[in-house]
């Protein structure tokens, strides 16, 4: 998970069969790592492993995605 993030918002998102939350996590913050921060926001699909489909999740509008400096290039923020 980023270091330093601030949520300003969420976004309505209806799961599609087989999504789960790292994926949606790549697509809305081009960082699987940011799952938590979905997860955080739904706590009550937080035992879903993958979505059957259908089921309405809040996908955060976050205000910043910073890394720690410590991790190796590929692995930071762009």
């Amino acid at each position: 998970m980023p270091s330093s993030y601030t949520v300003v918002g969420t976004k309505a998102y209806t799961a599609r069969r087989g999504d789960t939350f790292d994926l949606l996590a790549g697509q809305a913050y081009g960082q699987e790592t940011m799952a938590g921060v979905i997860i955080a926001e739904n706590p009550d699909l937080c035992d879903v492993t993958m979505f059957e489909g259908g089921e309405a999740v809040a996908i955060p509008i976050v205000d910043r995605i910073e890394s720690p400096d410590t991790l190796p290039p590929w692995r930071r923020s762009r």
